[in-house]
């Protein structure tokens, strides 16, 4: 007689936000890479919506969706502990909060916490939101597992008082999936890019630190400067963008086939983050073979190791430098290029769901 599948309740509400990025991202791929596995019984749970999510949720994905809208949802789980989600999702054996919210349940409760970007920047944050921040930290903290991107995290959580015991640094995946050479020119020729291309994607936010990419690249005019992604906060991207004149490309929401061939056409993908819990757009474009320059004290650093630059995210010279010394020394790039390749091979989706419920069961076991 074959033994039951564990039930899991997974929130993939983060895949609703106006802005979702990398946290949205994870939580959609590890669903689906936990549904592939077979011997996992899943359902995806948000708050009430009437759009379909900006990040794709796979239809192999049984998903529930409560009754409130998030605000209100997000409220009565802080305020009122309700509405349990066993109640609603088939009576789940545990409930895993992917990032962010965490929701009422009097089941085991496993929670991912990306990074703690609030309290080292605040100014960066509204007071809500440190508010809000800190409520669900310390909802997390009770969670029989915390899991988390990289040690940096990790290192923060300890300092939050979450014991050890219960932390665990699992590392997002990336697909290994090459880019359409023809989209490539594509976009090559449709954005009239003919030298050097430094690339930037992600969602533009303050901690991104793209002031300092922009100054950076005034000091190196045979490039271009593209900055893809979705529009973030606090961020005016056509100002900050003045400097350089004709040498900028503001390229907005890519969708994952083109965001691919960005990288790829790219000869430097520059992510000098202050602050990242993981950095998911550098572990991509290692895996189109994109030399990476990126930030020597964030999480960002796990991910390259030695297979990229790393440099001070404050220190525009050896921003500049590095990023010149890629273009100029073909060789260099090369054997970046291919290490990072490399390096991105490590890194899987099967391997995040595989270690993601190993971490179940043990949350089970109490």
């Amino acid at each position: 007689m074959n033994e039951r599948k564990i039930r899991v309740a997974l929130l993939l509400e983060s895949c609703w936000h106006r802005v979702p990025g990398g946290t949205a991202v994870a939580a959609s791929e590890l669903a689906a890479a936990i549904v592939r596995r077979g011997d996992i019984d899943v359902v995806g749970f948000a708050a009430a919506h009437r759009r379909p999510p900006a990040v794709a949720i796979s239809a192999s994905i049984e998903m529930t969706h409560l009754s409130l809208p998030r605000p209100l949802l997000y409220e009565s789980w802080a305020r009122f502990g309700i509405p349990l989600v066993e109640k609603s999702c088939g009576h789940p054996d545990l409930v895993h909060a992917t990032g962010g919210a965490i929701p009422a349940c009097r089941i085991p409760l496993v929670a991912t916490v990306h990074d703690l970007a609030w309290r080292h920047y605040p100014g960066h944050f509204t007071k809500r939101g440190r508010r809000m921040f800190e409520s669900w930290l310390r909802a997390a903290g009770k969670a029989r597992r915390v899991l988390c991107p990289s040690q940096a995290t990790a290192n923060d959580l300890r300092i939050a008082g979450i014991p050890d015991d219960r932390i665990l640094v699992i590392p997002l995946g990336v697909d290994l999936v090459k880019a359409s050479v023809d989209l490539v020119e594509s976009l090559r020729f449709r954005y009239q890019l003919d030298g050097p291309v430094i690339l930037w994607l992600g969602v533009a936010e303050p901690r991104k630190n793209l002031a300092r990419l922009v100054e950076a690249m005034t000091a190196v005019p045979e490039a271009t400067l593209v900055i893809a992604g979705k529009p973030g906060w606090s961020v005016n991207l056509e100002s900050m963008a003045a400097p350089l004149g004709g040498r900028i490309r503001l390229v907005g929401p890519v969708d994952d086939e083109e965001k691919r061939a960005w990288y790829a056409l790219a000869d430097v993908f520059a992510f000098p983050s202050l602050l990242e819990g993981f950095g998911l757009p550098v572990l991509e474009a290692m895996a189109q073979g994109t030399p990476v320059v990126t930030t020597s004290s964030t999480a960002t650093a796990e991910i390259v190791g030695k297979a990229g630059i790393l440099v001070e995210p404050d220190d525009v010279v050896s921003l500049t430098e590095a990023i010149r010394h890629l273009i100029e020394d073909t060789r260099e790039a090369s054997r970046l290029s291919t290490e990072g390749f490399k390096r991105a091979g490590l890194y899987s989706w099967e391997a995040v769901a595989d270690r993601t419920v190993a971490a179940y069961q043990e949350a089970l076991l109490g």
